[in-house]
């Protein structure tokens, strides 16, 4: 089955469960012979074997299929009879006997592999096939996977690892995704590329973690849930359907996922069983990937407050400042490149949607790794650190590559972070300020500043979702410096040159600061300014003339065009735009 579209269906539906026949292991089943009908176990075999019933010895051919528990009142236990029962793939004998098993019996069962349990005969066999009614073996199982996971979690486990033991319990392929949209474990262990679910995912681009799928799911909540028969026991899940397969996933975690579990139902229902396995294996990875988080978010308050004190210049001597990068994996002995990533209006968001501060602080960490995630995939030395509402990446250049690739390898990384983060929170959008390369570790904190102008004056210019550079700024960062350190002056320069001009456009709605921009920007040429604007060149001049009228400045003066130049530049950093643009004819 190939999945070969990325039209997601989400269905809305109740999931249908299979009453199927019920499976325990025999540790489990030996646990209520002991404990429930006081039985003796002189020898208990494979403690995870599979036990799906039991077949009482009868003459008759194929009593005993494999996984049931042969039970038998025979006075003696034969090797043929042994060798049947362990050939037809039992896990293990009830022996039905008054007193204890023989020795030369123990040993031969041991020899097969069988577990061997001795029953008083009074015990009715009722009792013994009560083991399987529907409800209590579920409990069972749900005891039985909660202890064996639980105690298989902790100490050196890996997230790896706990996922091969969750994919054997439930007998399907299953994948980890994290809260970012990484698929970080497979059940096939260190090649991804042999789960079939795990490169579906990734040929198709499928994510529980992206914008679209969490909206759907929160509409239609009440519905999806997988639930035992009686309802005791739900676990929530999405069913996707692409082309003609599904795939299930269940958030990890409640609020804030710490992530997703992904199962391959190869054409099949959830079973009840796997419902309890599901319910266990979301608790233990909760647990799992909770550590993982603690560590990661321990590690980005350590880098944090080294960004801190390096921008701020507050890191000592150059050698400490190195030996704290080296110690967080980065080597800056040969300076580095500095890139800021901002959430755009983010007060502005803060505001408008009210969200509590756990949201706000899982919005950061997500933009953080995403970050860190899309870095890793162009650079392999670099030093991040996560701040109030964006991300400093010091960017340094690795062997075999020279500190001249570093400026376009980072515009492409400032792409990459803007797509994916338009992927991961859609309500959100970023921008980012690139600033020079510094070979000097001691010349960072200036680098930093650069790209803080750049981000600045890139955002006031073209607003959300912009990538500027430092050396791409031109004049403005000169005339940023003169608004961040005397804003009247500033002011006063755009009083004389633009703002007659802005305020007759507000005022009229006419397009004469459009029509001066493009006609800069044209070298000052009338004719492809008026095709630029789809207007008579005669139109173009009437709208230049009344310019120099308003301004007097005259448009065909080098000198003055150059203050008309430094007046837009002036106008875009102040914010002061037309408020009202319009396409009406001039007046």
């Amino acid at each position: 089955m190939r999945f070969s579209t990325l039209g997601l269906k989400m269905i809305r539906a109740g999931y249908t469960m299979l009453r199927t026949e019920p499976v325990v292991i025999l540790k489990d089943f030996s646990r209520i012979l002991l404990e429930e009908l006081d039985a003796d176990c002189p020898l208990p075999g494979e403690a995870t074997r599979r036990v799906r019933g039991l077949a009482v010895d009868e003459p008759v051919k194929g009593w005993i299929s494999p996984d049931e528990v042969a039970v038998t009142a025979r006075e003696t236990l034969d090797k043929d009879f042994m060798q049947s029962v362990a050939s037809n793939g039992s896990p293990a004998v009830v022996w039905r006997l008054e007193g204890e098993a023989q020795p030369e019996v123990v040993e031969r069962a041991a020899s097969l592999g069988l577990g061997l349990f001795v029953l008083a005969p009074e015990v009715p066999l009722r009792r013994l096939f009560e083991i399987f009614s529907q409800d209590d073996v579920l409990l069972l199982l749900s005891h039985g996977a909660g202890r064996t996971l639980l105690e298989s979690a902790g100490g050196e486990t890996t997230v790896e690892e706990m996922v091969g033991r969750i994919s054997g319990m439930l007998g399907r392929s299953v994948v980890i995704e994290d809260p970012v949209g990484r698929l970080i474990a497979s059940s096939t262990g260190s090649d991804p590329g042999e789960n079939r679910l795990h490169a579906t995912l990734e040929e198709q681009g499928l994510r529980a973690s992206k914008g679209a799928s969490v909206d759907e799911t929160r509409r239609e909540r009440r519905d999806r849930y997988a639930r035992l028969p009686d309802g005791y026991l739900s676990v929530p899940v999405e069913r996707w359907r692409v082309a003609e397969g599904e795939l299930f996933w269940t958030p990890i975690g409640a609020g804030a996922p710490a992530g997703y579990l992904w199962i391959d139902l190869d054409g099949a229902n959830l079973r009840p069983e796997d419902v309890v396995m599901l319910y266990w294996a979301r608790r233990v990875l909760e647990a799992e990937l909770g550590k993982e988080r603690i560590r990661l978010e321990t590690e980005l308050g350590v880098r944090g407050d080294f960004v801190d004190d390096l921008v701020s210049g507050h890191y000592g001597s150059v050698e400490l400042l190195l030996q704290r990068a080296r110690y967080l994996g980065a080597d800056l002995a040969a300076g580095a490149l500095v890139m800021v990533v901002d959430i755009d209006d983010f007060a502005r968001y803060l505001e408008r949607r009210r969200p509590k501060e756990p949201t706000i602080q899982e919005l950061k960490r997500r933009l953080a790794d995403a970050v860190r995630l899309q870095t890793r995939q162009l650079f392999s030395n670099f030093l991040l650190g996560p701040r109030s509402d964006n991300v400093i990446v010091f960017l340094g250049s690795s062997e075999g590559e020279g500190p001249e690739e570093l400026p376009e390898k980072a515009q492409l990384l400032a792409k990459g972070v803007q797509r994916y983060v338009k992927g991961l929170l859609p309500d959100l959008t970023v921008s980012v300020g690139i600033g020079r390369y510094k070979r000097d570790p001691a010349l960072l904190p200036d680098a930093y500043s650069e790209a803080g102008v750049a981000l600045e004056i890139g955002h006031r210019i073209h607003g959300p979702s912009s990538v500027s550079t430092f050396e791409g700024t031109g004049t403005y960062k000169l005339l940023f410096r003169v608004l961040q350190e005397n804003p009247e002056e500033l002011e006063a320069f755009y009083g004389e040159t633009l703002e007659p001009v802005v305020n007759y456009d507000s005022r009229y709605g006419t397009e004469l600061v459009q029509t001066l921009i493009t006609y800069l920007g044209n070298d000052a040429s009338t004719v492809r300014t008026a095709g630029d604007l789809f207007a008579h060149r005669h139109t173009i001049r009437y709208r230049l003339d009344r310019v120099s009228e308003l301004t007097g400045l005259d448009v065909d003066k080098s000198e003055d065009r150059e203050r008309l130049t430094l007046g837009i530049k002036a106008m875009q950093l102040l914010g002061r735009v037309p408020e009202r643009p319009s396409s009406f004819s001039d007046r």
